[in-house]
């Protein structure tokens, strides 16, 4: 019994690890296969990935606003929970906890975008 529960419990991280190999196998085939069709129309491969990664910039700014307001919709849930104990079932206090947390994620999400937009109106402008 003991084999079986041990079985059990490493069966998904298996399969999550499976995902990610197989999910890494396909990517690299999808652009091989973009390559060799862009290669065969005559396009130089080099200069676009070049010119590629030099336009897009990594969006740190936008994923710390993000998990910063996530983590105020938790600490929220937890302050409200602590100032007014309600009694109820453990499942109700995540789901508040998961609610306020898409609430302010979404609220620090509407900020990165006006942030960025005033970022590249004062670059352009």
């Amino acid at each position: 019994m003991n084999s079986l529960s041990l079985f059990f419990k490493t069966l998904p991280w298996l399969g999550f690890f499976a995902a990610i190999v197989i999910s890494w196998i396909f990517y690299l085939k999808a652009r091989n296969k973009e390559r060799l069709a862009l290669i065969e129309k005559g396009f130089d491969v080099s200069k676009i990935y070049a010119q590629a990664g030099q336009q897009i910039p990594f969006p740190w700014l936008k994923i710390g606003i993000v998990i910063t307001g996530i983590s105020l919709g938790v600490l929220t849930a937890l302050i409200l929970l602590v100032l007014f104990p309600l009694g109820i079932v453990s499942d109700a206090i995540m789901f508040l906890m998961a609610i306020l947390g898409f609430l302010f994620g979404g609220l620090a999400m509407m900020i990165a975008h006006f942030i960025n937009k005033a970022k590249k109106t004062n670059k352009n402008g």
